[in-house]
């Protein structure tokens, strides 16, 4: 990727936290992470890129707002997605809620206080009744990076043709992956992704991040908002409008079925695995899905292997080629 440093989290950084850090390498962000050997691509979706964008927009915020605390503000924001368990989303809905577990998982974190504590509660389940000006922008960030990665990752990462976004959310964003200015590098990344014969993932991420650079400054220049309430406000109902009109109904069947597999890890693997591993849900929070897979596939009698954690990266090109953007 880009980079290999773990960006520091506390003035007093533990060396726990930055192994934490550096485990969401090889955790879901977008999409599942696991079998590098066999398509180089996968590590693009991993959900340490997703904080990256979560710290960088909420700096951009912070520039914007006077008065925050902006080593808190950091401290949060590298924080706030580490207690997630190996396939993220895929394997957690269902069997484990990361709200109710913030104060098991953090208590013993270096400089956590109770303050940090209930804010990560809430930026976990948007209440933002309780937050602190610091836990607002960390949620406001959160939402802004999800409303404008999700659909660019689904279009250049998953090769979904940008005419599925529906005008509504074209509209609430401001902005079109449909039309330039904003097609042609979309074209270019999907085609160097998905078309070239070795893809480069730290070039996608390159590329990645200039385009969602761009985009986030498209948005926030069309919402401009006095303070953390009105920009939560506003990005909460973008992010509504954005989920239920797309993501749900057009992505998640694809991304989290068709390429991740959600439902057999979670009806199949996940009850597999409790049965046959000692503390399973606390291990869960330790290893990656390296670890996860080498585990499952290692314990005698599994009924796995491991190619079954594959993404199945180019499965709209192959199977649904009327929904592909760039078609090989």
């Amino acid at each position: 990727m880009t980079s290999k440093r773990v960006p520091p989290i506390t003035s007093a950084t533990h060396e726990d936290t930055y192994r934490r850090v550096a485990r969401l390498r090889y955790v879901t962000g977008f999409a599942t992470t696991y079998g590098e050997e066999a398509d180089p691509r996968v590590p693009v979706f991993a959900r340490i890129w997703h904080v990256q964008r979560v710290a960088s927009v909420a700096k951009k915020l912070c520039s914007m707002m006077s008065g925050l605390d902006r080593a808190r503000l950091g401290k949060l924001t590298w924080w706030h997605d580490l207690n997630r368990w190996p396939f993220a989303h895929n394997a957690e809905k269902g069997n484990f809620d990361q709200a109710e577990n913030v104060r098991e998982y953090f208590s013993s974190f270096v400089d956590c206080t109770e303050r940090d504590l209930t804010d990560l509660q809430g930026i976990h389940t948007k209440d933002s009744t309780a937050l602190t000006d610091e836990a607002r922008v960390v949620l406001v960030a959160d939402l802004l990076t999800g409303i404008i990665e999700d659909p660019l990752m689904a279009v250049a990462g998953l090769n979904v043709n940008p005419r599925f976004i529906p005008s509504e959310v074209e509209e609430t964003l401001g902005f079109s992956l449909h039309e330039d200015p904003w097609r042609r590098p979309c074209v270019d990344l999907a085609t160097e992704f998905h078309g070239a014969d070795h893809p480069s993932p730290a070039r996608f991420q390159q590329r990645f991040t200039a385009l969602f650079d761009g985009l986030v400054k498209e948005v926030l220049l069309l919402h401009r908002c006095a303070d953390p309430d009105d920009s939560l406000s506003v990005f909460a109902d973008i992010a509504q409008t954005v989920r239920e009109t797309f993501i749900r109904p057009v992505i998640f069947p694809l991304n989290n079925e068709k390429i991740c597999h959600a439902s057999w890890l979670r009806q199949e693997v996940l009850p597999w695995y409790f049965e046959h591993v000692a503390d399973a849900r606390q291990r869960l929070l330790q290893i990656d899905e390296r670890g996860f897979v080498a585990e499952v596939v290692g314990i005698p009698g599994s009924p796995y292997a491991s190619h079954q954690f594959h993404p199945d990266v180019g499965y709209v090109s192959r199977e649904e080629p009327e929904m592909a953007f760039i078609r090989g």
